[in-house]
């Protein structure tokens, strides 16, 4: 049996970066063999200040043939204030999600789902609702003996990548920089795709460091690699850091 793959992801950092957001997870698909992806807001509201995100704004930038607002699968607390901190509206709409994710890997696409909440856990607890989506598509996947995994946006498994900076940008990182712009115009299939994880080998002359980074981001006016702090020293102590920090955010994959 084939297994589908379905995508959790927060747009945090992305709302005024919606286009480049697109260029970005459609250059890694088409990459990886697929179509571009279909995205679904699972937001009860959509009422935000992030302007890419606000009503159908994003929408726009799809088109309404990538994209699907499922509200049914959102957190009713946002509405209520009261109760659990994490209450969906329709835990059977899971079923639906499922479906739509079979439907369109008929076509050779994937789906990815998301709300704003920037990470799935903290400290390995659950801290966005997502997380409970993705549980209950799950469980609807046993009950149908369908074979699915879930990870968070890009997923994969992180390895090494080698890049070399500018002198003033390797003294910057050393000193606590937490991006490393990318100059030029990088592969966004590759930099825009590393997992979660990746260990940097950053080069500047002679001198290196390593950092753990995640996939690339657009500030301003560039693509740069998200810095995740640490007190590593060494590969081995910057790999054992990186697997902790998967695991604590949730950004390992779950199946069944």
């Amino acid at each position: 049996m084939k297994k589908t793959t379905i995508f959790t992801w927060g747009y945090y950092g992305w709302g005024n970066a919606t286009p480049q957001l697109v260029e970005a997870v459609d250059a890694v698909e088409t990459n990886r063999g697929f179509e571009p992806p279909n995205f679904v807001d699972i937001r009860i509201r959509r009422t935000v200040r992030a302007k890419g995100f606000v009503g159908n704004a994003f929408e726009k930038v799809l088109g309404p043939s990538r994209h699907r607002w499922m509200k049914s699968l959102g957190n009713n607390f946002i509405k209520t204030r009261t109760g659990p901190a994490i209450q969906i509206a329709e835990p059977s709409a899971a079923d639906e999600l499922l479906d739509l994710a079979q439907e369109v890997a008929s076509h050779n696409q994937r789906v990815l789902f998301f709300c704003s909440c920037q990470w799935p856990r903290c400290d390995g607890e659950i801290a966005c609702h997502r997380c409970t989506v993705a549980d209950l598509v799950l469980r609807a996947a046993e009950r149908r003996d369908e074979s699915i995994e879930f990870v968070e946006w890009p997923g994969g498994e992180p390895g090494f990548v080698n890049l070399d900076v500018t002198p003033a940008v390797f003294s910057a990182l050393k000193r606590g920089r937490m991006t490393v712009p990318l100059e030029g115009t990088p592969d966004l299939a590759k930099v825009a795709g590393l997992p979660w994880g990746t260990i940097a080998m950053l080069h500047s002359g002679y001198e290196q460091l390593h950092r753990i980074v995640g996939p690339a981001i657009w500030q301003t006016d560039k693509w740069s690699l998200p810095v995740f702090p640490t007190d590593a020293e060494g590969l081995p102590e910057y790999e054992r850091a990186a697997a902790k920090l998967r695991t604590s955010l949730g950004l390992e994959p779950a199946s069944v």
